[in-house]
Order: C-alpha cells, then structure tokens, then sequence
C-alpha cells in the first residue's frame, strides 16, 4: 500500500511531530517482521537496505522482494538505500524500484559531495524516486564505511543550508553528534542545529545512528523537528540474539519454520520497541 511517497510522508510525520522509523533489513526474514511491527503499530515504516545487502542479493532481486513485501502491506511501507557511496549502485537501485536512495560523499570535498548528490538527484527524479544526502561525518562504522571518532566531523548551520541549495537533495543526514555501531558512552548531541535547521528549511531532517540513543533523546530530537530516524545495529543484534536463545533452548532440536518465527518475534519487538518512542508525541501539531 503506497499512501505517500518518501518526502511527503517525512513531512507529514515532521508536521504531526513523529519520527518514522527507517529499519536497516537484511533478508526476506528481517524485511517481513519490521512490516509486521508496522502493521502491528499501524504506523509507516522505511525498509532500509546497505550497499552490502543490495550487492549480496542484487539490485532486481533484492528490490523485487521488498516491492512486493511493501505492496501487500497494510501500511505505507518504503524502500530506502541507506549509505551508498557509488553513483552506479544508486542508480541501478532506482531503476529496480527504490523509494529513495541516500547518496554519502561526506568523505569527498565538499564541492565534490555536492556535484555528485546533484547527478543522483536528477537521476531519480526524473524517475519519481526521492534522494538523502549527508554533511559533516558520522563517527562510526556502517558496512565499508569507517570514520574513526577523531575524524567525524560536525555539519554546521550555514554549510549544511548551502549544500541542501546547491545540490537539491530531498532529505538531510547532519553529523550531529551520533554515531553507527554501539555507543561506548553518552553522545554529545547537537540539538541546536536540528533546531535551526527545521527552522530555516522544510527539508526534511534525519538522524543517523538510532542505536542506543535514549528514549528523551529521540524525543528531544523529533519536537526540535527530525522526521526519520535510522536504527540499523539493533536490528542485527536482535536476530543473532534471537538465534541464539532459539539453539540453546531446543538443545539440537531445530525446527526450521520454528526458528523462523522466533527470529521474527524478536526483531519485531525490538523495532515496536523504537516505534512506540518514536509516535509518542504524534498528535502535537495537530
């Protein structure tokens, strides 16, 4: 069911004062138990996929699966690229039926950032698909992307507004203090600029880094104005911790549909568990 496309649906979360989630999948499995969580939440979701999950499956089979998931859905379900630094990936993501591809050059010049994000940009547009760009460096490793803690670098107020005018991208992932992986103490956050910027633009704001934040965090952030927010290690972390339980329970006993649905109730709970945070001031703004 496909009720809004990725913008529209960011900024009517941004307008009712509700993040959604955006869910880093990696198989049929882990897809299918975010969709029930939804559905469960009746609340939209963004299936997010890595560079390395789109290069595992490949880019028609892995988006033919998720476009069906979605289209069966009960609930505007979204299919994201999260975190892709090759043009030529996004691209063959838009051409397989994509909602919305993140394009990251936040490694490049700034200049050169800009340059590519406008190419992605007038790519899928052309072709109905929405695209995120990112400013400053996010800490932290996301597949084959690493930025060590003393290389992040914080996005700043004006050279955040400028690369959103000259590279006209849909959406924007600031470094603003998150970080990919396991948070090994409590982040320093940059709640002022996520102020200022969804008072400066309508661009809709994400945060990168969902994993461990606490619960008045998110909050905090989605009232300053963030409107999609990423959680990708919790994700993973649920499965294996779901698979372990599962094998020490049944003690050599395995049963394959069993072992299934125990994975599945495991993510499932653990992305309800983000959603309910994440609507809990839904309603503010109306």
């Amino acid at each position: 069911m496909k009720s809004r496309n990725f913008v529209q649906e960011l900024r009517y979360a941004r307008e009712h004062r509700y993040a959604v989630g955006a869910f880093n999948i990696f198989n049929y499995l882990s897809a299918r138990a975010v969709i029930h969580a939804a559905t469960t939440m009746s609340c939209s979701v963004i299936l997010q996929t890595s560079a390395a999950t789109v290069k595992h499956f490949g880019p028609q089979e892995l988006g033919t699966m998720l476009r069906q998931l979605a289209w069966n859905a009960p609930v505007n379900v979204l299919v994201h690229l999260d975190h892709c630094t090759d043009p030529d990936l996004a691209r063959a993501c838009i051409d397989c039926g994509w909602d919305g591809v993140m394009y990251d050059g936040s490694q490049l010049p700034l200049e050169d950032n800009i340059a590519n994000c406008r190419q992605i940009v007038a790519y899928a547009h052309h072709r109905g698909v929405m695209v995120e760009g990112e400013i400053g460096k996010i800490s932290g490793v996301e597949d084959d992307i690493q930025v060590d803690a003393a290389d992040a670098a914080g996005a700043g107020l004006e050279e955040s507004l400028y690369f959103l005018e000259q590279s006209g991208v849909d959406a924007l992932a600031p470094a603003i203090g998150t970080a990919h992986g396991v948070y090994t103490g409590a982040p320093k956050i940059n709640f002022d600029l996520v102020r200022e910027l969804a008072q400066r633009t309508d661009v809709p704001i994400v945060i990168h880094g969902g994993t461990g934040l606490a619960p008045e965090v998110f909050r905090a952030l989605i009232s300053l104005g963030a409107s999609k927010i990423n959680v990708s290690t919790a994700i993973k972390q649920a499965y294996v911790e779901g698979c372990t339980h599962y094998l020490e329970r049944h003690d050599g006993k395995f049963n394959p549909l069993d072992f299934d649905q125990e994975m599945n109730c495991s993510i499932k709970d653990v992305a309800m568990a983000h959603m309910r945070i994440f609507h809990s001031g839904e309603g503010a703004a109306q």
